[in-house]
Formats: structure tokens, sequence, C-alpha cells
């Protein structure tokens, strides 16, 4: 949890120490003092996510194992992949500061996801995870990927905006042998089990309805047109408020209650 807080002008500095069975990770994070959105604070928590999936991926290669991810293998980017409100505004933010013909190219392939989606009658179902039954979600989420829709930022079986993918494709990583990713099952994927879910924090941090069970989501597939759809309304904050409360959200519940509600959500 954060710590001795050393102020200066314009930022403040927090150190966090974190710890689980495997590892300890220590940092300090740094702040503005001037009050700012949880949009403008995303590149903080992904510097956060990576340093915490690098320990854990560390201590994996530690005891023998071998994680599988690597550029060229792709196919955990034909996923549903979830990311919160907030990520959906800064992956709008990062289209429409692409140059006009790369940004067409980009829109173009959204546009061409959103038409299978439609064919093959899932799209009702992205549009509205809230209305899915409990644990319907990986039923869904294998129709999503045996239809083979790229994510619109895979490029030669890598991603385009690397630095800037989502919080869910940070915390992706398998020790699985990495064909059984082309056809996964329930008993062929061995995922590495992370302390804690970053972008679960941030879609509850940003939701108005934190306290609820089901975790707020957007497909990423349809992050532009859910972005469109809703106007950014959270007021700037203190970002020592922000990153207090985020802290606050990764420790208040485990991993299992963590996990059922995720299970519920997508």
């Amino acid at each position: 949890m954060p710590s001795d807080r050393d102020t200066s002008e314009e930022t403040i500095s927090v150190n966090v120490e974190l710890a689980s069975p495997e590892w300890r990770l220590r940092t300090t994070m740094s702040v503005p003092s001037e009050p700012i959105t949880l949009k403008e604070m995303l590149p903080l928590v992904q510097s956060f996510a990576d340093a915490v999936v690098g320990s854990t991926a560390k201590a994996v290669e530690e005891r023998g194992e071998k994680i599988s991810c690597k550029k060229g293998c792709g196919a955990c980017c034909r996923q549903p992949v979830p990311i919160s409100e907030t990520e959906a505004h800064l992956i709008r933010d990062l289209v429409e500061r692409l140059p006009h013909s790369r940004q067409t190219e980009i829109r173009d392939r959204f546009a061409q996801a959103r038409q299978r989606l439609a064919e093959a009658g899932l799209l009702e179902k992205l549009l509205h995870p809230e209305s899915w039954d409990k644990g319907e979600g990986w039923a869904v989420a294998m129709s999503y990927f045996r239809l083979g829709i790229p994510c619109p930022f895979l490029e030669n079986e890598a991603c385009s905006i690397h630095p800037d993918r989502p919080l869910k494709c940070r915390e992706y990583l398998v020790t699985s042998p990495a064909e059984n990713c082309r056809r996964p099952t329930a008993d062929n994927i061995n995922m590495v089990a992370l302390p804690f879910q970053m972008w679960v924090a941030i879609a509850r941090l940003d939701s108005a309805s934190a306290g609820e069970r089901r975790i707020p989501w957007v497909p990423l597939v349809l992050a532009l047109e859910w972005a469109e759809l809703h106007t950014e309304t959270a007021e700037p904050r203190p970002g020592q408020e922000i990153l207090k409360q985020f802290f606050e959200l990764l420790s208040s519940k485990n991993r299992s209650q963590e996990q059922d509600a995720l299970n519920e959500s997508c």
C-alpha cells in the first residue's frame, strides 16, 4: 500500500511496496499534485501493471516454467478483450490522434469486426454484457474466438499499439504451449496467476456503481462505438486520492471473490 509521501511543487511521490508469496515489489509512483482525471492517470497505472506482471513472470521462470507469450503469436488477440470504460475513451483518443489515412484504416477494421459479430448473432450480446446469465461468459468467449476476428490493432500477429495496449492485455500470460492458444479449452491453457487484476480495479474505480458485484466493462472491439456514445463525465480529482482508491480496490477483495465477479461479468 502507498506510504511516506514526499510533496513537491508539481508532483507527489508515493512509495509503494507489494508482496506475494513469491516476490516483493518496491517502487515509487509520482502523481500530479493538481487535480487530474482517471484517464490521465492510466499511463502511471500501465507502468505499475508492467512492474507487477514483470515481477510475477520472473518468479514463474525462476521456478522452472517458461512464459509462452511472445511477439508473433497473436492467438490471444482474437479473444473478446474486456477493458474499463476509461480505457475505451483512451482507445478512442488514440485513434483520433492517428494520421487521417491510418485512422481510416483502423476504423474500417473496427467496422468489419462489428459486421462479423452482427452476422454471427453475437453483437447484441457484446453490446449488453450486463444482461448475461451467470457463467455465460465462457460460452460467449468461445463463440467469439471461433469467428477468428483479429483485434483491429493486430498487424503481422503483433500489437501495433503495444505501449498503449489495455491492462487486460498486459495481464494475460500463459505457460502452456503457444499452439494451445489457437485451440483453447478449459483444460489446455495454463494462465499465470497474478496477485490481483489491475484492469478490474480501474473498471470499478471509474464506475459510479463501484460497490456492485458486476464489473462494468467494454469489449475492446466495440471501444470506439461505446466511447462515441458515452460522454466522459468524471471530474478531475487529486492524483493521490485516485491512487489511494485504486490500491484500496486492489486490496479490498481476495482473488477468489474477484474472480467470481469476473466470471459473472465476462
